[in-house]
């Protein structure tokens, strides 16, 4: 049996209680103990359930009681009840929500006089207990009530109360109640006027608020990606500076090294004035990247205002967002353009790093034998972001004895993966088994330290160039899974605001290859920088470093 208003559910329990005896006659046990009548009550009053025991019974949620009331009030075992002549002993079972006498408490057992009702819990859940004869005797003579005339409906009485004139027959006292809806209605009006004036200016100030906001916020952004623009075009100048300046530094430190004979003093004193001012211009640069570190301070103010003109709470979904939103920024692309479906790829791959060991291994190794320290201080003295860490993690998992397949350019060697021809344009040399794919100890793309000297000079020079300081277009450059990548890369405006890789995505399909190598390098990225987060166990590669 069930009621609507409290999920109620009773399961029915029969009338009559039997007991076997021991020469297997069958009696009733109503001879010795006069039955209970039972009756559930809901929270209306209403009767929902009627039953009979001779015996004790209990009432909870659980169906190894005898009544069981399905409600979110009442506990498993909520109640139980045995009859003693005429009195009944109540034991609460360690409810929840208790048992309940005439409004007091039952601490944990009682004995109660029929006829009584309990009550379980506060919901208005109710059982009646009592026996045939305590109903007898319990019930009450009926009061015969007399009345003059029928009472009016509520229809009736609204009508005539709230009606806009007095008629003749109206007494005093319904004149009387008549006023005082009148002085309430107008003091209803009164008070509605005010709340109403009330909400109309906080709404007109709510939207004045949120028109400042947007406004604010659509300023502040537009600053701070004119000056990320700005950081950029200053960046790939300095970064096309440093290699012209280390090329020229080289030429003339052999040149002079060269020079020996006096007659060649004049041409020396020449080279020497030109090393002068390689200096002078090298100092000139250090001032420049001293006014870009300021410039770098100004922008991420602006990203820190912008930020605080946004409603966001900080859940996991947020702090995730904020990892990705950095690791963009470190990399050269603007977080406050970041695309939501670049965030929902980094997710995804975030996952697949999860669902394999070859990251945490993969760090393990690179932490080996000074590996990070090696590759950090050489990014370090290129300029570059120390998140390129993760790109020959992607290339090789850092294995220095790692050979790729035989492809259409050669074969890649090393923990770098360089080709022949890169690596001799990068000073390495390349030995005698350079176009098999066998380890060769005389290939210098095996030693790491060399390898990494190369592979970081090879990245600046995409960064400063093709990539325009975009570290995501020099991990697409950088992989030679598809040449097509850098005739796209090309073919955009030579300027960092439109050749970047979210204006990279938004014109072209990216080859499948390169997109996976660039995610997975990203999502790397996004976990080092708190791997327990994301479910690993090896600590922050750059803790070291940012302490």
């Amino acid at each position: 049996m069930s009621e609507n208003n409290d999920k109620t559910i009773i399961r029915p329990t029969p009338r009559t209680v039997r007991q076997t005896v021991d020469d297997e006659r069958t009696v009733f046990q109503s001879a010795v103990q006069e039955p209970l009548l039972v009756d559930v009550l809901g929270v209306n009053g209403e009767t929902i359930g009627s039953y009979e025991f001779v015996q004790g019974f209990s009432v909870g949620r659980s169906q190894d009681n005898q009544i069981v009331i399905n409600h979110d009030t009442i506990s498993r075992n909520h109640v139980e009840i045995k009859p003693d002549n005429g009195s009944c002993w109540i034991t609460n079972l360690n409810s929840t929500n208790g048992v309940y006498y005439d409004a007091n408490l039952i601490q944990s057992r009682q004995q109660l006089a029929l006829p009584f009702e309990l009550a379980l819990g506060r919901a208005g859940i109710r059982l009646r207990i009592q026996t045939k004869q305590s109903k007898l005797l319990s019930v009450r003579p009926t009061q015969v009530i007399k009345q003059s005339r029928p009472l009016p409906s509520q229809t009736d009485l609204e009508a005539r109360l709230l009606a806009d004139k007095h008629s003749d027959d109206m007494g005093e006292y319904t004149l009387m109640v008549r006023r005082v809806i009148q002085q309430d209605r107008v003091q209803r009006r009164k008070s509605y006027k005010k709340v109403i004036g009330l909400l109309s200016i906080a709404v007109l100030a709510a939207i004045g608020l949120l028109t400042y906001q947007h406004v604010a916020l659509s300023n502040t952004q537009k600053l701070a990606l004119d000056m990320f623009y700005d950081i950029k075009a200053l960046e790939v100048n300095l970064a096309q500076a440093d290699i012209k300046l280390d090329e020229n530094a080289e030429i003339l430190d052999h040149a002079l090294q060269a020079i020996s004979d006096d007659r060649l003093r004049a041409t020396q004193e020449k080279l020497k004035q030109q090393q002068a001012a390689i200096l002078e211009e090298k100092q000139r640069m250090q001032a420049e990247r001293e006014r870009l570190s300021l410039m770098k301070a100004k922008y991420q103010q602006y990203v820190e205002e912008a930020n605080a003109l946004r409603l966001s709470f900080p859940t996991a979904k947020h702090y995730e967002v904020e990892l990705i939103a950095k690791v963009s920024r470190e990399l050269g692309e603007s977080e406050l353009e970041l695309p939501e479906e670049f965030v929902n790829e980094v997710r995804k791959y975030i996952g697949f790093w999860q669902a394999s060991s070859r990251l945490p291994n993969a760090i393990a190794k690179l932490e080996q034998n000074d590996m990070l320290s090696q590759v950090l201080s050489t990014l370090d003295k290129q300029g570059l972001s120390p998140y390129f860490i993760y790109l020959p993690l992607q290339e090789s998992n850092y294995d220095i004895r790692a050979v790729g397949p035989e492809t259409r350019f050669g074969v890649a060697k090393g923990a770098w993966q360089l080709l022949a021809g890169t690596a001799q344009q990068y000073g390495l040399t390349v030995g005698p088994l350079a176009a098999s794919r066998e380890f060769d100890e005389q290939d210098g793309r095996f030693d790491f330290v060399q390898a990494t000297q190369a592979g970081v000079k090879y990245l600046k020079r995409i960064y400063s160039t093709e990539a325009a300081a975009s570290g995501l277009l020099v991990m697409a450059s950088y992989n030679y899974g598809d040449n097509r990548v850098r005739d796209m890369i090309r073919q955009m405006p030579d300027n960092p605001k439109e050749r970047n890789f979210w204006k990279f995505l938004q014109q072209y399909q990216l080859p499948a290859e390169t997109r996976d190598y660039v995610l997975y390098i990203f999502s790397a990225a996004v976990i080092g920088e708190d791997p327990q987060h994301f479910g690993f166990k090896f600590n922050p590669p750059l803790y070291k470093l940012k302490s």
